[in-house]
């Protein structure tokens, strides 16, 4: 049975506050210009920095896979395509699983926004506790992370699962499914710290 866990962030809408003493209304607003952030993407690195993290906890070790790379892919680009964070944007998913001809016994999936290196979303998901089960999801063998940009909004999607179940299974990728949803934890305000704000649900 499907068990979709969302975590959410506050957000702080950061503003200026005008000095207008001494200051004439006709002034002209100053003009500021914005760079494009630079990403960065190395998913080998993401797999080790996984790899260590799990067998920290007596946990097997993940290789990257091409089917759960692409089916990150799939994601992260129907997301960023709509400019929204939902793991449905791209269909259920169980249909994306079944279309992705998945038909493993184990599959977690992470999304979140709001980096841009691959060891920062990694370690998102880590601090958050409902992602971080799938980070250590055992069994788990199999990695794929991917990224897609809409404007500065980069959105990542990573799958983990175990081994692939008998091809004569088809009803078995449904069991022991996990979703996880992150969004960008960035200056939240809380006793709880930077993560203080995400709760599950």
């Amino acid at each position: 049975m499907l068990r979709m866990r969302v975590a959410a962030a506050a957000f702080l809408v950061l503003g200026v506050t005008l000095g207008l003493g001494g200051c004439a209304l006709t002034q002209k607003p100053e003009t500021v210009s914005y760079q494009r952030r630079p990403v960065s993407f190395n998913p080998a690195q993401a797999r080790d920095w996984l790899t260590q993290y799990r067998q920290s906890k007596g946990l097997t070790a993940v290789a990257l896979d091409s089917r759960l790379t692409a089916f990150a892919q799939n994601q992260a680009n129907a997301m960023a395509s709509a400019n929204q964070l939902s793991h449905s944007v791209g269909g259920s998913f169980f249909s994306r699983v079944k279309s992705a001809g998945l038909d493993d016994s184990k599959i977690g999936e992470n999304v979140s926004y709001g980096t841009y290196t691959e060891l920062d979303a990694m370690k998102q998901w880590k601090n958050s506790p409902e992602h971080d089960e799938n980070l250590l999801m055992p069994g788990a063998t199999r990695f794929g992370i991917a990224i897609a940009r809409a404007g500065e909004r980069v959105y990542w999607a990573m799958a983990v699962a175990g081994e692939p179940s008998r091809p004569e299974e088809a009803q078995a990728f449904g069991a022991g499914a996990v979703v996880r949803v992150v969004r960008r934890p960035t200056r939240v305000k809380s006793s709880g710290g930077l993560f203080g704000g995400l709760f599950g649900g």
